[in-house]
């Protein structure tokens, strides 16, 4: 019964449920394996947390390989909030009791189902939109009404490494087996264009969601290090080298976009603007080093490493992959519509001539100028969710797609033109005010271990929406809506001691 009981034995036993689940292949078996790490989850929190961690960034390929596992996320929130509702059955202020982004997040939630229903969008989309938005969120709900210890936070972040290598050495292994190994057969069979084909999709099923979610463990992997010492020290470093390199095969410019902007943040909150200031006046340039300290300067030198070690790797893999086809996938030894890739080319094509004409023509400058063009029609509360390239529009298409002349199967890629769309200018004023609560939250937590990670969030959200849907990206949300809650907790503990 001990062993049973042991955190880690539920785990490991969930995770060779799963496995078995897969192998076997049976869609009532998956929904049943996903029940019972649902109900393990309600009985305690924390271990339901922990499940959520190890298996929402794989659960496009769980579904892939058996679609019951479906609803193992979804099982895994519901019970999580049941068992929060029972918890405080006697309280039932707490369980009404929100902070103010919760409320404009609420009011964004009504401007959006009010404006859908009035242009007939079927309820179904709604509510299907209304879960991308809100599923997430959840664990925010539940989060800040658990006692959350730096042990738990601890164990999270182990199993946040420990799921970014296993995703990184699949992506690595894709990269070079030019997608014919490690993963399902229905993605070897993608019919995808020479740019995407040489990207890393990884079990995630998107380089971009890859991309972002392995940049997030590899901040949280640095939070650990603050806790190693000694020769594992060298362990992790090798880990965040296997990411760093896999984030680089993703390609994804939106994802090192906000990783840039992140650090022009993060540096200019960290400068001392007077000293510097004074510094520069009088031309004192040897006293730049105590702007930075030595320490500091310290602590960058094994990033610079990895950064380093990753780039090398980087181009390595791709020479592995073009080495690989050359040989075991090409018939005659030649790469039979397949253009050599330098590792380099798609980065430099980022921002020619040629992309920006066809974003003009059918991407996504097209899509911004629909955008306003809905705009000026539905200028105060738009058209409603479930209108406008978001994830309901893609199952369930729009009632404005025939007036406007937009493809069935578009997906915006732009939080901010989805939402102009869609909820207009209240909409925007709701989402301003969101974003406006949440910076609040950062500025108290700013000076905490976990402020620097609070702030590539905060600039992740607002850079990320340019090129994302990113309220809809499962893995950034959840990590997001839980890193807040960790701090609306943290802040708590301080004020009432």
């Amino acid at each position: 019964m001990k062993l049973l009981q042991s955190e880690f034995s539920i785990l490991l036993l969930g995770i060779l449920a799963v496995i078995a689940g897969l192998v076997i292949g049976n869609t009532k078996i998956a929904l049943l394996i996903s029940l019972l790490i649902a109900i393990c989850s309600f009985l305690k929190k924390e271990t339901g947390l922990f499940f959520l961690l190890l298996f929402i960034p794989v659960r496009p390929f769980l579904i892939t390989v058996n679609p019951g596992f479906k609803i193992i996320g979804d099982a895994i929130i519901g019970l999580l909030l049941i068992r929060t509702i029972f918890d405080y059955r006697k309280d039932i202020k707490k369980l009404f009791s929100f902070q103010p982004f919760e409320w404009a997040f609420f009011s964004f939630a009504i401007i959006g189902v009010v404006s859908a229903l009035i242009t007939d969008v079927s309820i179904k989309a709604i509510i299907f939109q209304l879960r991308a938005y809100f599923l997430f969120y959840v664990i925010y709900y539940v989060v800040k009404r658990m006692e959350i210890t730096n042990q738990t936070i601890w164990k999270g972040s182990i199993i946040t490494f420990f799921v970014a290598i296993v995703l990184s050495f699949q992506g690595i292994i894709e990269k070079i087996s030019s997608k014919t190994l490690l993963m399902p057969q229905e993605w070897q069979e993608w019919v995808l264009s020479p740019t995407n084909r040489i990207r890393v999709y990884g079990l995630i099923k998107g380089p971009n969601e890859l991309s972002l979610y392995l940049l997030i463990a590899f901040f949280i992997t640095l939070y650990m290090l603050k806790h190693i010492q000694g020769k594992l020290r060298y362990a992790v470093y090798a880990g965040l080298t296997l990411i760093g390199t896999t984030i680089l095969l993703t390609y994804s410019r939106g994802t090192l976009l906000t990783l840039f902007a992140f650090l022009l943040v993060y540096i200019a909150s960290k400068i001392q603007w007077k000293q510097l200031l004074q510094i520069v006046s009088n031309s004192q340039w040897k006293q730049l080093k105590h702007i930075v300290g030595n320490r500091q300067m310290k602590q960058l030198i094994p990033l610079v490493l990895i950064s380093f070690i990753s780039g090398g790797l980087f181009i390595g893999v791709n020479q592995a992959s073009n080495v690989y086809y050359d040989y075991y996938l090409s018939e005659d030894g030649g790469l039979q519509g397949k253009d050599k890739d330098n590792g380099i080319d798609r980065y430099k094509e980022a921002f020619g001539e040629e992309t920006i004409g066809q974003s003009s023509t059918s991407g996504r400058i097209y899509y911004v100028k629909k955008a306003i063009e809905i705009f000026k029609d539905h200028p105060i509360i738009g058209t409603g969710f479930g209108t406008f390239g978001g994830a309901a529009t893609i199952t369930y298409s729009s009632p404005v797609y025939e007036k406007y002349h937009i493809d069935r199967n578009f997906y915006s890629d732009n939080q901010y033109i989805l939402i102009l769309a869609e909820t207009g200018i209240l909409g925007i004023l709701s989402i301003f005010m969101v974003g406006f609560f949440l910076l609040s939250t950062i500025m108290k937590n700013r000076d905490k271990v976990y402020g620097p990670l609070l702030i590539y969030f905060f600039v992740a959200l607002i850079v990320g929406s340019s090129v994302y849907n990113i309220l809809e990206n499962d893995s950034f949300m959840m990590y997001f809506y839980l890193l807040f809650a960790i701090a609306y907790q943290k802040s708590k503990s301080v004020s009432n001691p």
